[in-house]
């Protein structure tokens, strides 16, 4: 049983790709390509150096006028405040220097009551090693001497209004 010749087909029903639409599909894919090559270019220029803040760009002002006096430059008895970071996973990172003793980075955190035990806390603010440091050692008593120095200075603050806790939180 053969078709008749009207109902033969002369060409294939699927198209074979042309030079131009196979010209076309490699400029396609080799755009796609560049975009993400640029996109995630940019994304690792950004890094994870870039602030994540659980709160509003006005709660972040008023931590700032908070945290205002506590700035660069300051005495803390026998510490001086070096620089403050804006914050950053639900902490502001104070670093602390003291003549003879190495730089200390202290993390200032909305204080949990049900938390683990910061070196040193004020009515709402828990202060922590911004670096780890390993289980087996014992905290440097640089450090807890920063802690409790920044802390009473943190309580003075306290003692003229409560810190706004939105970028405080993780």
């Amino acid at each position: 049983m053969s078709l008749p010749p009207s109902r033969c087909y002369s060409r294939p029903l699927v198209p074979a790709f042309g030079r131009d639409s196979l010209l076309g599909t490699l400029l396609a894919y080799g755009a796609l390509t560049l975009g993400v090559c640029v996109l995630s270019r940019a994304a690792a220029c950004a890094g994870p150096g870039a602030p994540r803040s659980a709160g509003t760009a006005a709660e972040e002002t008023a931590l700032w006028a908070f945290f205002g006096p506590v700035a660069p430059g300051m005495s803390l008895g026998t510490w001086s405040v070096v620089q403050v970071d804006r914050p950053r996973d639900g902490a502001v990172v104070f670093t602390l220097r003291a003549a003879g003793q190495p730089d200390v980075e202290l993390a200032v955190t909305r204080l949990l009551r049900d938390g683990p035990r910061p070196l040193a806390h004020t009515a709402h603010l828990a202060l922590f090693l911004a670096r780890p440091v390993p289980p087996d050692s014992p905290t440097p008593t640089a450090a807890l001497a920063a802690a409790a120095a920044l802390a009473e200075a943190l309580r003075a603050r306290e003692a003229a209004g409560s810190p706004p806790l939105g970028p405080l939180t993780r």
